[in-house]
């Protein structure tokens, strides 16, 4: 029997604006009609109605609480603990929200998986369901977009919400921030903390799923499109967003798609 899924993101009422809004329409027109999407945010924006709108900040009081702590600690805004250098590295706050959303709806989910999709993912192609949910073996708590040497890609994990290991993971995600233990991390943002995680339960017999191995791409660099995610999206990190599609130095791997034939 096919396993049930739910896809989630967030975004602020300015990156609705900037890539939210175009986010939301693409998911829509390609997504399988099955999968739900489920939107954490503070505006529930009108005209949209195959999506299911969150209240952020009422769903997760904890963020508020971490927010709150946190406003005039500039180490938790992106300064380096030695303060020579400000990077989204040390940005806490700023991927708080991530980290909660995954954490709520993984506690709370009422789907077999979920998939968190970072909300500057534009999808090009009609996604299959088989193909979205072969992406997490069974037995496999999540898949993720492994990179060489460096914390994984983060833009796109599956978590099988009926794993054994689903309710200690993210309580203990939480507990990095609700504790602000996080801050005795090398890094503080939701990648490097995810990381840290699957590494510890691994060790506990976890077993996980790197959805980039055996995909080549130049290390540390935009790893998802060169995945089997390249032929459905594009992942619009950075100053990509601001040419609204990744470039063609980005690609690795023969792109099949319309989409990719610029690159070609």
């Amino acid at each position: 029997m096919a396993r049930s899924i739910a896809v989630i993101t967030t975004f602020s009422d300015a990156g609705w604006e900037q890539y939210g809004k175009r986010f939301v329409e693409t998911f829509v027109q390609y997504w399988p009609k099955n999968i739900k999407l489920k939107i954490y945010c503070d505006t529930i924006q009108p005209g949209y109605p195959e999506v299911e709108w969150i209240k952020l900040n009422e769903t997760c009081p904890d963020l508020v609480a971490f927010k709150d702590r946190h406003k005039h600690n500039e180490n938790a805004h992106g300064l380096r603990p030695d303060g020579k250098k400000k990077s989204y590295l040390w940005d806490a706050v700023k991927f708080a929200h991530k980290s909660y959303c995954v954490s709520h709806e993984a506690l709370n989910s009422t789907t077999d998986l979920i998939i968190w999709l970072d909300a500057d993912v534009v999808t090009h192609s009609t996604v299959p369901f088989e193909f979205i949910e072969s992406l997490l073996p069974q037995n496999h708590y999540c898949a993720y977009l492994g990179r060489e040497k460096i914390y994984p890609e983060c833009g796109f994990v599956v978590y099988d919400t009926r794993s054994e290991y689903n309710k200690i993971f993210m309580q203990d995600w939480q507990t990095l921030y609700n504790t602000d233990t996080l801050f005795e991390e090398i890094e503080y943002h939701d990648s490097y903390l995810f990381w840290q995680l699957v590494k510890k339960h691994s060790a506990n017999g976890m077993h996980t799923t790197n959805l980039s191995k055996g995909h080549p791409h130049r290390p540390g660099v935009h790893v998802f499109i060169n995945s089997p995610l390249g032929e459905y999206m594009d992942h619009l990190k950075g100053k990509r967003k601001k040419d609204g599609r990744s470039k063609p130095t980005d690609i690795y791997n023969t792109r099949s798609a319309e989409y990719w034939k610029f690159a070609k």
